[in-house]
């Protein structure tokens, strides 16, 4: 099959003007075979499929992920317990876990993407409430004068 002038024209001649120099015996092959190899190919790549959603769908997922994963680390600021006796962290934990649990089958990206931005403003919301509270104590502490045992 020979090339259309559209296709040989914009995609396969820059190929072949840094091939000129190469000799046919050093390729093994005739300018024109060489020519439809890189149509052969050049074609296949681009009939592969291009999905439009999966990577929005993969970046979506890894987004749920480092929502997930950042949710655990900061998590582990919460040392204290409960008046139940239970440590915060693993409560936050175990919420954060059914909320993924329940929003896992969720399909429409509208609603996913919400759920991300909103868990993300959770989390920055609630660390810099840490961040803040923790310079109080720390403050109040330096007031104080030292404690005697």
């Amino acid at each position: 099959s020979r090339l259309t002038p559209k296709f040989s024209k914009t995609i396969v001649q820059p190929y072949l003007i840094h091939l000129r120099h190469i000799s046919e015996e050093q390729i093994g092959a005739c300018p024109d075979q060489v020519a439809e190899l890189f149509e052969k190919t050049i074609k296949s790549a681009s009939r592969k499929k291009s999905d439009s959603d999966q990577p929005r769908i993969l970046t979506t997922r890894r987004e749920a992920i480092s929502l997930y994963r950042e949710i655990l680390r900061y998590s582990n600021l919460f040392m204290w317990r409960d008046q139940n006796g239970k440590l915060f962290r693993d409560i936050i934990r175990e919420s954060a876990r059914k909320e993924f649990d329940d929003a896992r089958f969720e399909i429409d990206p509208e609603i996913v993407n919400k759920l991300i931005i909103t868990g993300r403003d959770c989390v920055y919301r609630t660390v810099e409430a840490f961040v803040k509270k923790r310079e109080e104590v720390m403050a109040a502490e330096q007031n104080q004068p030292p404690r005697m045992f």
